[in-house]
């Protein structure tokens, strides 16, 4: 039964929105799963330049905790540029800390899809404060960092022309610049729960040499995907083998 197992959710990647992200939801509904997924506040049509991450694992610890208060487990399943609010999402709510303050239910769980580890709170993925470039792929304006065409080829490497097409339409083009300037104040290597880092290994848009140096710094199991950089897209049944297998452990 659905209740018995517990509650997934999926963490969009920059620009990302849920549909992108249908394949592996449908999959695991179809498995008795309950997942949950949303529009990320730093991306839109327009978008408020003072948001950030912050922002966004705001939206969905809100969503969140009254399945915990429920005794119900969780599993979040993050994506690139999504890591960074599940370091919002995750900070004490994992089952060990729940527990430790009386409280039934947590999350058991972090999946990470080509995502990002900070060495250290409040600063860069650098480990210190020097300004971070933005992507070549990124126009900013006002605060606002504008979508260009040339990021359709690293974001969707390995579809099929008309589906990369397809996905790059459903894409949001607008993203708060602040998103990518603001660390977090609690890294990976912290979290309290089993960590599982899905590493793609043709991704054309987070080199596979960084997400394994990330992954090894944040302490993850490392899972490796013959992928571009949305495998949620290209190799769904292997995602979503992933979240089965880190799910069956929290029953």
């Amino acid at each position: 039964m659905a209740s018995q197992k517990p509650v997934i959710f999926v963490v969009p990647g920059a620009f990302h929105r849920p549909i992108h992200y249908r394949k592996i939801i449908g999959l695991l509904r179809v498995e008795g799963y309950e997942v949950i997924s949303i529009d990320l506040v730093v991306c839109g049509d327009e978008v408020d330049p003072e948001t950030s991450f912050f922002d966004d694992g705001a939206a969905v610890r809100k969503l969140l905790i009254p399945f915990l208060d429920k005794g119900r487990k969780a599993v979040i399943v993050s994506h690139s540029y999504g890591s960074m609010p599940t370091s919002v999402i995750v900070e004490g709510l994992t089952l060990a800390e729940r527990a430790e303050q009386g409280l039934q239910g947590g999350i058991v769980g972090v999946i990470s899809l080509a995502g990002f580890a900070f060495p250290v709170p409040g600063k860069n993925i650098m480990g210190n404060e020097d300004e971070i470039p933005n992507p070549p792929y990124q126009v900013i304006k006002d605060g606002v960092a504008h979508l260009q065409e040339s990021a359709k080829p690293l974001f969707f490497s390995g579809l099929d022309p008309k589906e990369a097409d397809a996905e790059w339409d459903a894409l949001f083009k607008k993203l708060s610049a602040k998103a990518l300037k603001t660390y977090p104040r609690y890294v990976e290597s912290e979290f309290r729960c089993s960590k599982t880092y899905v590493l793609c290994e043709k991704d054309q848009a987070v080199p596979p040499a960084w997400q394994e140096q990330m992954a090894r710094l944040g302490g993850f199991d490392i899972v490796r995907v013959d992928s571009g950089h949305c495998p949620q897209l290209s190799k769904p049944r292997d995602v979503l083998a992933v979240i089965e297998r880190v799910a069956a452990t929290a029953r």
